[in-house]
Parts: C-alpha cells; structure tokens; sequence
C-alpha cells in the first residue's frame, strides 16, 4: 500500500500523504491516490476561497471556470504528465469548473448584473465602475470578515425632563389620561 514517488516526479499533494497516511490505509486506497484526490480537492476549495476574497459576480466564476479548464486540460493533454500530477489535476480542474455548475439564483443574478454593469462602465470609459463592478473594494472585504465600523449612538443627555406645569385649563387639577382626549 506504500507508494514511494520518485524524486523527479513533481506533485501538488505530496507533502500530504503523511497526514493522510491512516485515512488512506483504513480506506484500502493507495495513499498516493487518496492524497492526490483529497489534495486536489482541498486546493480546488483554497483557490475558490482566493477567487471570493478578491472578485465578484461574472469575473469570480469566469476565474474559477478558466482554472478548471487549464488543470483538466493539462491534466488531459499535457505530455509527459506523471500520473499522480494528473490526478491532482482533474481533482481540482473539476472542483473549479463545477462552480458554474453550482451557482444559485442570487449568484446568477449577480453574474449578469455584474456583466452588464462592466459592459456598460466599459463603454463609457469609466474604469473605476467597471473594476468595481468585478472586484471588491476595501469596505466590502471588511464587511465580509465582520471589521465594519458600527455607529454608536450619542450617548444620552444626562439633563433631567422638565416637570411640566399645570395650565390654565386644568387648573391644577390632576390630568388622568381621559382628560388628554
């Protein structure tokens, strides 16, 4: 069940396959196999993270979808690829191409928002509208991690209410709440 990669061989996820030893074993597959899929996986999933960090609507998809297409057609048609890189590679390409796949009716929403808004921004020549309208800006990314500024109220004034006086009308009798209708 040991696999032992030769040194010239170049993997993505062979730094994994002490951690993912015991897993390996107690599923019956080759740790090599194991790691180059759950590694794969796991890159896929950091990359997407990297991708909603910084970018939004049409570009974010567009990102993840193109980096899929790159490592599963490497992983296809590259020559020369040893086996386990390509393993790698299709774990990841297809995790990345699946996003587009996996997109819910917001995120469509805001994928063609997003399009027509840098469309739009492009054709007037307004550079600014059009990267705000694929990456986030500072305020946004601060939002997302909770480090919003929050707005406290004034703090109350510390003058007691003024005791009202009686009027005229009440002529110092006791006002009961029929009396104010």
């Amino acid at each position: 069940m040991a696999y032992n990669r030769p040194i010239n061989e170049f993997s993505i996820t062979g730094w994994l396959d002490p951690a993912l030893k015991y897993f390996a074993e107690q599923a019956k597959i080759p740790v090599d196999q194991y790691s180059a899929q759950v590694g794969g996986e796991g890159i896929g999933n950091a990359l997407e993270f990297i991708a909603n960090l910084f970018t939004k609507g049409f570009l974010n998809k567009t990102i993840q979808f193109a980096t899929g297409l790159i490592a599963d057609g490497y992983a296809i048609w590259g020559k020369d690829v040893p086996l386990r890189l390509r393993r790698e590679l299709l774990a990841l390409g297809t995790h990345e191409l699946l996003r587009i796949i996996n997109i819910t009716p917001e995120e469509a929403v805001q994928f063609r928002e997003s399009l027509d808004s840098f469309i739009s921004a492009i054709q007037r020549g307004d550079w600014n509208a059009a990267l705000a309208s694929i990456l986030k800006s500072p305020s946004e990314l601060k939002a997302m991690f909770g480090l919003t500024e929050k707005v406290t109220p004034p703090p109350a004034s510390q003058t007691p209410m003024p005791t009202p006086t009686p009027s005229a009308e009440t002529k110092g009798e006791e006002v009961t709440p029929e009396r104010l209708y």
